[in-house]
């Protein structure tokens, strides 16, 4: 929140502490172990183990918590330790020098990964100043000509291809030139460092939602009738994908944002200080890095004389990525809600992504966020149903504006907005809560509803995107909805000096 309070978040929900025998178990139950098998990995007895579970008995000593930790491979946060907890070990003999580099390694990461999740918005606009102009779609945004449509298109105008035929990305994050954003393990000998930035984010910052899942990875962007990356007004767009997971996008996405973080911090930003980046090359070349984007929303209500939007500030400690900013709702990765060919064929869809981001984000619903073992019957199923249903009506309409890559951590963009008629929303959104898994829903004032969202107005929109941290994506949004003001909310009068 600034120092004014015209924007406002409501306080985060205290947090249910977990207990280290709901751990015990859950880790059992995850990994399919007996309780006598945990005991012993862990050297206990099982009617320790079994007691602990039960909460008959209770662990305050600080030694067996760390010995858990490391033997499940768990945080310090996991067990009810401060963060940095394991390293604070007993010295051994010939150990003392590698054990300092690593902590020294890994407290400088630290700093770095606080810079980036501090300064996104200021990062993302100085990489930018990277491109050149004409890839500039808006601060902290690059577009390809021809990436963003002349005018938004229906969301079923937009088709999707798919290939198991994908080659394997040229860049993984794994390359030499990211050393610098992989610290040392503590463990690991001399010299070496974690193999991926995400296994770094599990033992040294890990947010809250951090789960690696099957995700769809972009590959292509084409017009029916032109070739690849090309202008043009004529034939649909066509957005090509194959297979990915969440992790292998981020250890490229945080990697070079991470090297972006610690070069404004030493030298400032310029090529021979981005090593990685100069690697990655053409940040348009989707084929050359595990490319997985996500659908970002602009939701708009719609009442007789004004439409209002809504916005997300998202948690810096419960994101992997942009965190600590101001997004539009929903905005996620595009993926199935599970792992099965059955999932994949329902879930391969634009619309349906967005609903199961509308039901998450706004309603609540855990289980349409990625976990579900049932497929989704979105013919019967609610909200989808009455979500289908209102868009067949015309209460509801969705479009697309086109494809955009974030200039900070080169995350491609799928830019959207949903209509939804003042009334219908009401009714949809009549048990919206305030507060998700992600971070909060964002009211215009403390003591405005957050489902009355942010005046839709020119003022609103330049003092949101020149004054407040907000998303690259979101404010490609807000810009590209008031552009086609007249389009998206045909009778409505909205002037540039409201």
């Amino acid at each position: 929140m600034t120092g004014q309070t015209w924007l406002w978040t409501p306080p985060p929900p205290t947090p249910v502490p977990v207990g280290v025998g709901q751990l015990l178990r859950a880790y059992r139950q995850a990994h399919g172990l007996t309780q006598q098998q945990l005991a012993d990995q862990l050297g206990f007895d099982q009617s320790y183990v079994s007691k602990v579970e039960s909460g008959r008995r209770a662990i305050h000593d600080i030694s067996t918590l760390r010995h858990i930790a490391r033997h499940l491979e768990l945080a310090p946060e996991d067990v009810g330790l401060a963060p940095g907890t394991l390293a604070e070990r007993r010295r051994e003999p010939g150990r003392d020098s590698l054990s300092e580099q690593a902590t020294a390694s890994q407290r400088a990461w630290r700093v770095t990964r606080d810079t980036l999740n501090r300064n996104r918005i200021r990062l993302a606009k100085a990489a930018a100043g990277l491109y050149p102009e004409a890839y500039r779609l808006c601060p902290g945004l690059l577009a390809r000509p021809g990436w963003i449509w002349p005018q938004p298109l229906d969301i079923s105008d937009v088709g999707l291809r798919w290939s198991d035929e994908v080659p394997e990305p040229a860049i993984t994050g794994g390359e030499p030139e990211t050393d610098g954003a992989r610290p040392l393990i503590a463990d690991g000998g001399p010299y070496v460092r974690y193999q991926r930035y995400t296994r770094a984010m599990r033992d040294l910052d890990r947010p809250t939602l951090f789960e690696n899942r099957l995700s769809f990875r972009l590959v292509d962007i084409t017009r029916d009738d032109l070739g690849s990356g090309q202008t043009g007004d004529g034939g649909n767009p066509m957005l090509a994908f194959g297979h990915t997971t969440y992790f292998d996008a981020v250890d490229v996405c945080e990697t070079v944002a991470h090297e972006t973080a610690a070069a404004m911090m030493s030298s400032g930003l310029s090529w021979p200080a981005l090593p990685f980046r100069r690697r990655i090359g053409d940040p348009f070349d989707l084929a050359a890095r595990p490319v997985l984007p996500s659908i970002n929303t602009l939701t708009i209500r719609v009442d007789r004389g004004s439409a209002s939007f809504l916005l997300h500030r998202r948690s810096a400690g419960s994101v992997a990525t942009a965190g600590g900013v101001y997004h539009v709702i929903p905005a996620g990765v595009f993926q199935p809600s599970g792992i099965t060919p059955v999932h994949h064929r329902a879930d391969f869809d634009l619309w349906r992504n967005i609903m199961r981001e509308l039901s998450e984000e706004l309603l609540g619903n855990t289980e349409h966020d990625g976990n579900s073992s049932t497929p989704i019957d979105y013919a019967a199923d609610e909200p989808f149903r009455e979500f289908d249903e209102a868009r067949r009506d015309g209460r509801i309409r969705v479009a697309c504006f086109g494809v955009g890559i974030d200039a900070l951590t080169l995350f491609s963009e799928i830019l959207t907005v949903v209509v939804i008629e003042a009334d219908t929303f009401d009714g949809m959104f009549a048990e919206m809560v305030h507060s998700n898994a992600e971070g909060s829903v964002v009211s215009a004032g403390p003591n405005r509803a957050a489902a009355e969202g942010i005046p839709f107005t020119y003022a609103t929109l330049r003092r949101l995107i020149d004054g407040e941290p907000l998303a690259p994506a979101a404010a490609a949004c807000l810009e590209l909805a008031w552009r086609h003001r007249e389009l998206l909310l045909p009778g409505l009068r909205l002037r540039a000096a409201s």
